[in-house]
């Protein structure tokens, strides 16, 4: 299962992105001192959640051809990771997701949700107007699963756009346009995310691309979207 999930995901970035998948409840090594810093009054379900995703995160360093290190937290929870890489984490579903790359210049951002309805009192927040209308192109029964891809890739861009603007923006700062035939979106900044230095510029009015898998892609019950920027 992992194994098909790392295709699928690796498939959704350029090359030499490396994607490693574990499962939340697995036998992890514990974390470093250092990451320890970071889950001292940590529950029980988010330290698991956390040492499985540093676990993912060193797997994939080996797999770019380097060393296991340590990815300690900065003071916005951010990952801190070794130099010369940048990656992204996410979790859901009992699945933990770390994609990395050995490419300073690149930002990425992945994140995977369970693939289950928006809870509609949450469309208002989560979506734009303009979003908002769309959903109404399509049948009832498949909106709350649009609405939830639509949070899910603002998700991924907001990882990705925080280390280069260091912004931390609201979901109106953002406007989705996804393309379900061809398995993509197009993100466009609005009019409150152009008060945002930085932002219009890494996503223009003309979108910057977002890969998704389709839906019966994924081997798991997950949405998984993901996005590469460069400075």
């Amino acid at each position: 299962m992992s194994i098909a999930l790392e295709q699928s995901i690796s498939g959704l970035f350029g090359a030499g992105v490396a994607v490693a998948v574990l499962p939340v409840t697995g036998a992890h090594p514990p974390l470093l001192p250092i990451e320890e810093v970071a889950m001292r009054r940590a529950v029980p379900s988010r330290r698991a959640e956390f040492t499985a995703g540093r676990a993912a995160a060193r797997l994939a360093l080996q797999r770019l051809g380097l060393p296991p290190a340590a990815i300690p937290s900065a003071p916005d929870r951010s990952p801190v990771w070794p130099a010369g890489v940048t990656g992204s984490i996410s979790h859901a579903a009992g699945l933990c997701v770390a994609v990395l790359l050995r490419d300073p210049a690149a930002t990425l951002g992945l994140d995977i949700e369970e693939a289950t309805p928006l809870d509609e009192d949450l469309w208002p927040l989560v979506l734009t107007p303009s979003e908002l209308l769309s959903l109404d192109t399509h049948p009832p029964a498949q909106r709350g699963r649009i609405a939830k891809r639509i949070f899910s890739i603002k998700e991924a861009a907001y990882k990705a756009q925080f280390p280069l603007t260091g912004a931390v923006i609201g979901f109106q700062a953002l406007e989705v346009t996804p393309d379900f035939t061809t398995h993509t979106a197009q993100i466009c900044c609005t009019d409150i995310g152009a008060q945002v230095p930085g932002l219009a510029a890494l996503f223009p009015p003309k979108g910057a691309a977002c890969q998704i898998l389709k839906d019966g892609e994924e081997t798991t019950p997950i949405f998984v979207a993901g996005l590469e920027l460069r400075k």
